[in-house]
């Protein structure tokens, strides 16, 4: 196993035990408990849902940063529905929370693509290796 599939290994692990956390907190006996930690109940979401978004980008580099956002928030809004079952209250304002933090995390990727794409001078951005042989197939295909 190489060093890099090892650490994707590791960040993988960290981010099941980060699901779980964030699941028992968000679903478990612990209202209030962000308290004890001197935060709000919105700073606790933002700050959950930012870890989240990180870790999955971190540990599925090959998925798009959109879909993995819009995975985390639609995550959150069924958090949201599931503790109406658990005795907790839903809200619209911790989904916003929700939010903003898969926001913070997810916007400067694409700051650093834009920084990225100005840098190469307007020049068609890199393809993956994959796709460059897809293509190669296909045009050599399309010869014969």
């Amino acid at each position: 196993m190489s060093r890099a599939q090892k650490a994707l290994l590791y960040i993988r692990i960290c981010l099941a035990l980060l699901t779980v956390t964030v699941a028992v907190l968000v679903l478990g006996p612990f209202s209030g408990a962000e308290q004890a930690f001197g935060l709000t109940d919105k700073e606790a979401h933002i700050i959950a849902f930012f870890a989240l978004t990180l870790m999955l980008q971190l540990a599925f580099p090959r998925v798009r940063r959109t879909d993995l956002a819009l995975g985390v928030l639609v995550l959150g809004a069924l958090i949201e529905v599931a503790q109406l079952f658990t005795g907790r209250s839903a809200s619209v304002g911790d989904w916003l929370a929700d939010l903003i933090g898969v926001s913070v995390a997810t916007l400067p990727s694409y700051a650093e693509t834009f920084r990225h794409y100005v840098r190469l001078g307007h020049r068609a951005p890199r393809r993956r290796p994959e796709d460059a042989a897809k293509r190669s197939k296909a045009s050599q295909s399309s010869r014969l």
